[in-house]
């Protein structure tokens, strides 16, 4: 259980996500199972700590913030609908027009960057927003949106912040979207975006200015992101395989 442990923190994935994996890994065997809190405290162990696994975690904090210090917000969304209820050949990826959408912080200061990522071929658009609010978070969407036929936008998933309450005025527009949201506090269910943010994030640390960005700036981070090659796309870069779904009707695999 240890080995699988660290092998995940290698491979960047959340606590969150180890313990998930565990649950499947090991249900068979009399190892049993952890919780994200128990891997918490392993890496947060004294010597664990003092050998840096700590680093391996997205946020590389020396020390971890205190439970009690998490402000925790309730958030009336009207018309929820739960990722549990979304359709099976949406969690596997089997077609492309599937979404998921997040925001960006950024230290001291109001503008944000919105994300959305298609699961399958992971092309990514970002939008810098001037705040948090549930106005830009929607003209950011729609961008996204017009940018794409009508039948390449299906589902968009979003997780229960704030900004994501006008999903209700996307669905009045554009009747073919479904809409669904992460459980509370389990962000790591719309991984595909939460991976895409953390390249983001090579460009845009936390620290970073947002002001003084162009809209030039974000589209250049964003074409850099959608011509990497991909080993899950077979090495095509998301933009090669949308090219390839736009040229002959279906995707390339």
């Amino acid at each position: 259980l240890k080995e699988f442990i660290l092998a995940g923190l290698d491979k960047s994935w959340s606590p969150e996500q180890i313990a998930a994996r565990t649950k499947k890994r090991f249900k068979n065997d009399q190892i049993g199972c952890v919780s994200h809190e128990t891997i918490y405290k392993f890496i947060y162990h004294e010597q664990n700590r003092l050998m840096g696994l700590y680093k391996k975690l997205r946020r590389h904090r020396p020390k971890r913030k205190k439970w009690y210090s998490r402000v925790r917000r309730k958030t009336n969304i009207p018309q929820r609908v739960s990722i549990h209820e979304r359709n099976n050949f949406i969690n596997k990826r089997q077609r492309f027009g599937d979404w998921e959408t997040d925001s960006m912080i950024f230290s001291q200061q109001k503008e944000i960057i919105s994300v959305q990522v298609e699961r399958k071929s992971r092309l990514v658009r970002i939008h810098k927003c001037a705040d948090k609010s549930a106005a830009e978070t929607y003209e950011a969407l729609v961008k996204t949106i017009e940018g794409f036929p009508q039948d390449q936008v299906l589902s968009i998933t979003f997780d229960n912040g704030s900004e994501n309450v006008q999903h209700v005025k996307l669905k009045d527009i554009y009747e073919s979207i479904k809409t669904y949201f992460c459980d509370p506090y389990c962000s790591w269910q719309k991984s595909t975006v939460e991976n895409t943010n953390m390249f983001i994030r090579e460009y845009l640390p936390r620290h970073i200015k947002l002001k003084n960005l162009k809209d030039s700036d974000i589209y250049e981070i964003q074409e850099k992101l959608n011509n990497r090659p991909r080993k899950c796309l077979q090495y095509l870069s998301p933009n090669e395989y949308y090219l390839i779904l736009k040229e002959t009707g279906k995707p390339p695999f």
